[in-house]
């Protein structure tokens, strides 16, 4: 089916920043202790909080169904790239991380994806790429995750996209949180490496055609991810272009063909507030490259 005219070609993951379950403790700082008279007490009687480990399990599963919702959501957007259509069929989709241990929770009968503690359940709403929807429904298993359920909505209406994300789910909660799998989390500086390399890459895309550069991201085919509730980070004016958390910029020195690229990415909000990428056309990075694994 031919691609539709409103879509752009170029997205990158959502998985960027997204996180799972077991939160990675920082070592304590070196203190140093001046001497002092040693003096008798009694120490306080410590109570177990059961709140506080509570909360810190409920936050963990929070973010477990972040995750695996955005990881279907990428799924599901790279097999709408290809088919212009969204699929109901799971084996099509990505599976879910089970636990470190390898375990999942246990499968039921029809089309679910089992995940560590959460099943996923996928439905299509409509037929036409233009005016179609899917969800995916998160529902907790067993322990603190039964009854917890969290479904995200996402497509387009009337050739306008549309994206309802579950409120309860927020990316700034799990920083520091590790994978259902336990592997490490990038860090939120990723989000500008991972699209200024995709930027680089659909500059070098667009220069093998038309033996120059472009500082368009609409003509290099260039949209990064919006936050995971569709909101994008505001933009000073038309040279830039916004994605969650970073906005990116493409300038162009030199005529064609001998030309040059420099690439920006400036943080705008959360932990990178103020941090700056930039990425030329030598592939020289400014400062080093970050180092983020995909």
């Amino acid at each position: 089916m031919r691609s539709l005219s409103f879509r752009v070609p170029c997205l990158v993951s959502a998985l960027v920043v997204l996180g799972g379950c077991e939160r990675q403790e920082k070592p304590p700082a070196p203190t140093r202790s001046e001497p002092a008279p040693v003096k008798a007490s009694t120490p306080a009687p410590v109570t177990p909080s059961r709140s506080t480990t509570e909360q810190e399990l409920r936050e963990r599963l929070r973010c477990e169904a972040l995750l695996g919702l955005s990881e279907l959501l990428a799924g599901q957007q790279a097999h709408f790239g290809e088919k212009d259509a969204w699929t109901a069929d799971v084996t099509r989709l990505p599976t879910p991380a089970a636990c470190a241990d390898g375990s999942r929770v246990p499968a039921t009968d029809g089309p679910w994806l089992a995940g560590c503690h959460f099943r996923y359940a996928v439905s299509v709403a409509g037929s036409m790429p233009d005016d179609s929807t899917f969800s995916v429904r998160a529902v907790g298993v067993g322990g603190l995750a039964e009854g917890l359920t969290y479904t995200l909505t996402h497509g387009y209406a009337d050739r306008k996209l549309v994206r309802v994300w579950p409120s309860e789910l927020v990316l700034e909660d799990c920083h520091g949180v590790r994978r259902p799998e336990g592997t490490p989390l990038a860090a939120p500086v990723c989000e500008g490496a991972f699209n200024l390399k995709a930027l680089f890459t659909a500059e070098k895309s667009y220069f093998g055609e038309k033996d120059r550069y472009s500082e368009s991201a609409a003509q290099l085919g260039f949209l990064p991810e919006p936050c995971l509730d569709g909101s994008r980070a505001p933009v000073p004016d038309d040279t830039w272009i916004g994605g969650c958390r970073f906005i990116y910029r493409a300038e162009v020195s030199g005529t064609a063909p001998e030309q040059t690229f420099l690439l920006t990415a400036r943080g705008m909000s959360g932990p990178v507030v103020e941090q700056k990428l930039t990425l030329d056309s030598q592939y020289t990075w400014s400062p080093a490259d970050p180092g983020c694994a995909p």
